[in-house]
């Protein structure tokens, strides 16, 4: 499209060119198609999809593949194993970052490091971590329970620390409380009730709450009004 194209038309090339960019699909960089048969030793399953791996190679970087394959598990003769409850794209992704060929970018951290965590790869799940404390564009909802399901305090206090408004907070418990720990709703309460225009809350209460909890934060909050 020229340089003098009106602007409503340029605007309209880039929307187009965003939205081709989001729904096309990810290229691979490596196929695990077993292609080179010097270069695998064993056939891991995964939605009937079939990804050609080195032993050895997973071992490295995953104490779960470490066991399953050295550990004296019967999958130790196996020349195919099924893996279950997994997604074949996600695991496609994991399996690329143990091969040292992908880079940790926003679009597949959140996958990659519940793969890291459930494989026991430190290395990656060290990797994850670290973006997700420069992540800027995230969900702050998102983060902070990927934060407290991951054990990150460090990217837990970034996050509470950085509540000064309403509309901070509501943002942060949006569209769900699903996944907050104790410490982290007990946070939020004394912030929204230390709020000059009153807590935060909705009509159906906190998202995720229970109604027994939601009427506890109404009512503490009443409390208050009324001694003031």
């Amino acid at each position: 499209m020229s340089e003098g194209a009106p602007p409503s038309k340029r605007l309209c090339g880039v929307l187009l060119r965003r939205e081709t960019e989001e729904t096309s699909p990810r290229k691979n960089i490596l196929e695990f198609d077993g292609s080179d048969t010097n270069l695998h030793d064993v056939v891991l399953l995964v939605q009937n999809r079939k990804f050609y791996v080195n032993k050895k190679q997973l071992a490295v970087h995953s104490k779960f593949f470490h066991r399953m394959f050295f550990g004296g598990f019967e999958e130790t003769e196996k020349d195919e194993i099924e893996i279950k409850d997994l997604d074949a794209t996600q695991f496609h992704i994991f399996l690329e970052a143990v091969y040292g060929v992908l880079y940790v970018d926003d679009s597949i951290v959140e996958g990659l490091i519940e793969l890291a965590d459930r494989f026991d790869c430190e290395h990656i799940l060290k990797k994850c971590k670290e973006h997700l404390m420069e992540m800027k564009n995230g969900s702050s909802n998102k983060l902070l329970r990927m934060a407290i399901r991951y054990d990150m305090k460090p990217l837990k206090t970034k996050i509470l620390s950085s509540i000064k408004t309403k509309r901070d907070l509501r943002d942060l418990i949006r569209p769900t409380t699903d996944g907050f720990d104790h410490e982290t709703m007990n946070f939020l309460l004394e912030k929204s009730l230390g709020m000059e225009q009153g807590p935060v809350f909705f009509e159906d209460g906190f998202p995720g709450s229970s109604t027994i909890e939601s009427a506890r934060t109404v009512s503490r909050w009443l409390a208050m009004r009324d001694t003031d």
